[in-house]
């Protein structure tokens, strides 16, 4: 591997998300990298014409976006707002294949992640998005648990689901 010059760190805005960017920012500080922090809004438009029309899911998409563009900025301003060199994406599409492509267009060296984000059920209908980029990205990956890492403590109603 050569020279880390841009770190891209997905983020869902879950509880880990803060965790990923610190160790994110300290190792970009250390190798004086970039960071891009990428958020991908799931596509919804797999459910048209099952149980919503195109429109409500259009509308639904754009008021998620909205969210997201706000959420983003918050969490950038929260967690690097000490850091110069930190720039943002927001998309729509399948949250691995887009982060992936993301990684590649934007020239990125290594991608940070957390391994836990999604709890639950929404972990069983959506899958491990950190296995899915592991498993397909041409760019090295560096996966934190945060709660193996001790840096977040697990709750008590999540050690019973097993999450």
């Amino acid at each position: 591997m050569g020279e880390i010059k841009k770190i891209m760190v997905p983020v869902d805005f879950s509880d880990v998300a803060p965790v990923v960017a610190k160790w994110a920012k300290d190792f970009a500080k250390k190798v004086e990298a970039e960071i891009l922090v990428a958020y991908v809004l799931e596509d919804l438009t797999a459910y048209e014409g099952i149980y919503v029309d195109v429109k409500t899911l259009t509308e639904l998409e754009m008021t998620l976006m909205e969210g997201a563009r706000k959420s983003m900025d918050d969490f950038i301003k929260e967690h690097f707002a000490d850091y110069p060199q930190v720039e943002s994406v927001i998309e729509k599409g399948d949250v691995v294949e887009t982060l992936i492509r993301i990684a590649q267009e934007k020239g990125v060296d290594l991608i940070v992640m957390g391994t836990h984000g999604r709890k639950g059920l929404d972990k069983i209908l959506f899958g491990s998005v950190a296995e899915g980029v592991v498993k397909n990205s041409p760019i090295p990956v560096v996966t934190i648990n945060p709660y193996r890492a001790g840096l977040l403590k697990l709750e008590e109603e999540e050690l019973i689901e097993g999450t």
